[in-house]
């Protein structure tokens, strides 16, 4: 989270959230969906 936020690259900061998305997902029950505005969503609110 600490690297999303310092990140400019908005490019950069998607990779971030896309692989913080992935190892969200190994701990959720199969067939959850998670999208990755839902992911940056956490990481403002958890800011």
């Amino acid at each position: 989270m600490q690297a999303y936020h310092a990140e400019q690259d908005d490019i950069r900061r998607d990779r971030i959230a896309v692989g913080t998305r992935h190892m969200l997902l190994e701990h959720m029950p199969a067939g959850t969906k998670l999208r990755l505005s839902e992911v940056k969503e956490l990481f403002e609110l958890m800011r």
